[in-house]
């Protein structure tokens, strides 16, 4: 996709785009002390990857011109904030906020805005659904109470889509309502969490004296995935998160050799049309994300179920290129910056374990990483054998900021404001974030995508330095 960077004057801003294919975003962000504004261009066809754009600030102005063929998302995020909605082409939307106050200050308006107001008001639901969970925890019937009014907000919300749907193309309502859909089956298996605080499986065993015989209905709904909106990316995906973690607190715990089942498993779970694109997801999260070794047969099986050749090539290529960084081999070079402005290499960490982590502000998946790991870190602390390396993709200032606001702990470099262009974040296959490698003091990989798990990372570390010194005694 080809994107253009155009400054514009404001006083032009109102003249309707009248050449299709044209997105224009202006906006204001008061306060706003970030060099860029971060967007994220998600388009809804599944074999494309998600695009990232800095959009440059000029004071607390920005503006920028897309070329986007379809309904396309948008997601903003300013360091602070999070927005963004469904554009079409010919919209020109003026976004306007006080960075310290966005969710009393924020106004849409122009060509295409009501698309943004409704995804705004989608956030406000998964907002909003935090309280009523709370609120539902002391009710006899939990689930009866948190399910009826989280039922209320989605068909409020349904019902602004259909009166907008003059506004927009019949793709872009259609992919809001597999956002809303996908918004409220989130808050309801979020909602359950929060008031018991225990698995599906267990609150149906061992809760029975809290659900009506209506709860149960309602939670046996919430597996029902709806066929319609298999065209939905954002329903997809909503989809292959809610099931992959069902079979895995579930299914798992009760499935002989779950590993090789475990992609029959989630097929069986949806209605036909939906089996070919969470399946596709599913694999491609795995593949990009999954720690360790992979058994590479399972998963050129679970491809031979798509029904889609072009996304079954995607999935055999994505496993051929994780296979190309394997256990043992020599980790490559790079060159990148620290925060002290100097270039760092694989040679200046020669003789210690890394620990190798490439992450952005914006990362949700990253920063619950880092959190994950720190009684890693505690322990390995005071080892001099042990380095944790962060690889930043942002631009500088973003960078820094983000070290600062999120007390990350870490040797820390970014990629020299080339973001996802620098040498490193090819020659290295990362595809998502975060991906994290640990490499030992010979400068090899002891392990590809490492564990998440504080227990089973401490593990591998200790291993990664403990079979150098095996080879050295040989």
């Amino acid at each position: 996709m080809k994107i253009f960077f155009v400054w514009c004057l404001t006083v032009l801003f109102p003249v309707q785009l009248a050449f299709a294919g044209v997105v224009r975003i202006q906006g204001h962000a008061r306060n706003a002390t970030e060099e860029n504004l971060q967007c994220t261009l998600i388009s809804n066809n599944l074999a494309s990857n998600p695009v990232g754009v800095a959009i440059p600030m000029k004071g607390e102005r920005f503006s920028y011109q897309f070329d986007v063929a379809e309904s396309t998302f948008l997601s903003f995020s300013d360091g602070t904030n999070y927005f963004g909605g469904f554009v079409d082409p010919g919209d020109s939307i003026v976004i306007a906020y006080d960075r310290t106050n966005f969710a009393n200050s924020v106004s849409y308006t122009g060509k295409g805005k009501e698309k943004f107001e409704i995804t705004h008001s989608m956030m406000d639901m998964k907002r909003i659904a935090r309280s009523i969970a709370a609120a539902a925890k002391g009710r006899k019937y939990p689930v009866d109470d948190m399910f009826a009014a989280i039922d209320s907000l989605q068909d409020a919300i349904h019902r602004r889509i259909d009166l907008s749907a003059n506004a927009m193309s019949a793709e872009s309502a259609k992919r809001l309502l597999g956002g809303l859909a996908a918004t409220a089956q989130h808050a309801k298996q979020s909602g359950l969490v929060a008031v018991f605080g225990d698995s599906y499986n267990n609150i149906l065993a061992n809760h029975r004296e809290r659900l009506s015989d209506a709860s149960i209905v309602h939670m046996k709904k919430l597996l029902d995935y709806e066929e319609a909106l298999y065209d939905s990316r954002i329903y997809v995906d909503a989809v292959k998160s809610l099931a992959s973690i069902h079979i895995e607190e579930n299914l798992r715990p009760v499935t002989d050799h779950f590993e090789e089942r475990k992609y029959q498993l989630l097929i069986e779970m949806l209605p036909q049309k939906l089996r070919t694109p969470v399946l596709f997801m599913t694999l491609k999260w795995d593949i990009t994300t999954a720690p360790g070794e992979m058994n590479e047969r399972v998963v050129l099986d679970a491809a031979e179920l798509l029904a889609d050749s072009q996304l079954k090539q995607i999935i055999q290529d994505l496993l051929t290129a994780r296979s190309l960084l394997k256990s043992g081999d020599k980790a490559p070079e790079f060159s990148v910056q620290n925060l002290a402005g100097e270039k760092v290499d694989l040679a200046s960490f020669h003789g210690k374990t890394i620990y190798l982590d490439f992450w952005f502000a914006g990362c949700g998946p990253c920063h619950a990483l880092f959190k994950s790991i720190e009684p890693v870190k505690k322990h390995f602390e005071k080892d001099d054998r042990v380095v944790f390396l962060t690889v930043s993709i942002d631009n500088e200032m973003t960078w820094k900021r983000a070290i600062q606001k999120f007390s990350v702990k870490a040797y820390h470099v970014f990629t020299e404001n080339k973001l996802r262009e620098h040498p490193m974040i090819k020659s290295y296959n990362v595809t998502a974030y975060p991906s994290t490698y640990i490499i030992d003091p010979a400068g090899r990989f002891h392990t590809i995508q490492a564990a998440n798990n504080p227990d089973m990372l401490k593990k591998q570390i200790e291993e990664a330095i403990a079979s150098t010194s095996a080879r050295h005694s040989r």
